[in-house]
């Protein structure tokens, strides 16, 4: 299960019951079809039963989003009310991919559906101008935070050290870390460490730094979410120059946490990420400015420790209880037209 559905499911108030029902499974084609049909009836069931009385989808790209949209077309049929929940930033690339009727039956499903909520207003513009959907029809709720009560005092720290936190490929930019952190000065380098958590390509990664002599950076691959806090607690900037993103939930982590964050203006990231205040925002593919922007908050401590307390600040207003309140109320407005 996602960070964003951990966190989301755990804070639930008494008021809301949640029955989670995952879609998908590593393993096998079979393996997988047969998971999403066991999904399938396990909703179907509820919705026979009248054991459920919204259902809330959240989707990506792909498969996910298949997935998800027929069983929001299955809800239809039992005249619930549907949120489509969109996530990912590589959406537009999916769709952009499909034809004919393809197009037509994922733009009719987000249009039917009750509501859809989008992370951003960037996003928001996206589903309205692409998929035609009515903009009353669209809620901009950001992805939520779990507010740490205490901050390490990072004052004075010898080493400093970077994170990342997301799938180890190409599109997350893991190894234009490694490759930024490979053009560092000798000096520099000796001052900092580098840990990078997540699943994917993970030997590849460790190669790459093995190869480039980088014994500062260590690929953990991925770590249980006590360790991520642990890891989150121990960092002082946290990297991720994405090629997409949504609005990912490593930065607005990183940011409760008190991190800088060097990131990329890609998705709904500059809504939150402001070049200069909060953290940098560099080209995705600018492995050169990746490395300039390290160097800065290497360099500069007064700087960094600054851009951690606005980052802190910045995130405030995304706390979990609060979301929960702005989720309840939704689900209320959506439940009036089918509850006298």
């Amino acid at each position: 299960m996602c960070s964003f559905l951990q966190l989301v499911m755990h804070t639930a108030p008494d008021e809301v019951e949640v029955q989670h029902i995952p879609t998908w499974s590593r393993g096998s084609a079979f393996r997988r079809f047969f998971f999403f049909a066991v999904a399938s009836l396990r909703l179907l069931h509820l919705l026979v039963m009248r054991k459920t009385d919204i259902i809330h989808l959240h989707f990506a790209k792909k498969g996910s989003v298949w997935r998800k949209f027929i069983l929001a077309r299955i809800a239809s049929l039992f005249h619930r009310p549907v949120l489509l929940h969109a996530h990912s930033g590589a959406f537009p690339d999916f769709y952009r991919a499909q034809q004919g009727w393809q197009r037509r039956w994922i733009a009719r499903t987000v249009q039917n559906a009750s509501r859809l909520i989008v992370l951003t207003e960037q996003w928001r513009r996206y589903y309205c101008e692409a998929l035609d959907v009515p903009e009353e029809q669209v809620e901009v709720l950001p992805n939520p935070v779990n507010l740490p009560k205490q901050l390490p005092d990072r004052a004075g720290r010898d080493t400093i050290t970077f994170v990342f936190l997301g799938r180890i490929d190409e599109n997350k930019g893991a190894y234009r870390i490694i490759q930024a952190v490979s053009l560092l000065p000798a000096h520099l380098q000796q001052r900092a460490r580098f840990i990078l958590a997540g699943d994917g390509d993970v030997e590849a990664a460790r190669q790459q730094a093995q190869s480039l002599n980088l014994s500062q950076v260590a690929v953990l691959g991925w770590i249980e979410p006590s360790r991520r806090e642990a890891v989150l607690a121990e960092g002082d900037v946290l990297l991720l120059p994405s090629l997409r993103e949504g609005l990912p939930m490593s930065i607005l982590e990183a940011m409760s946490w008190g991190l800088p964050v060097i990131t990329s203006p890609v998705g709904g990231i500059p809504e939150v990420v402001q070049d200069g205040f909060n953290g940098f925002l560099v080209p995705p593919t600018d492995i050169p400015a990746l490395s300039r922007a390290i160097q800065r908050l290497i360099e500069d401590e007064p700087l960094r420790l600054q851009m951690g307390a606005n980052a802190r600040v910045s995130v405030e207003h995304l706390d979990i209880h609060r979301y929960w309140g702005q989720l309840v109320e939704l689900y209320r407005a959506v439940l009036k037209p089918v509850r006298p």
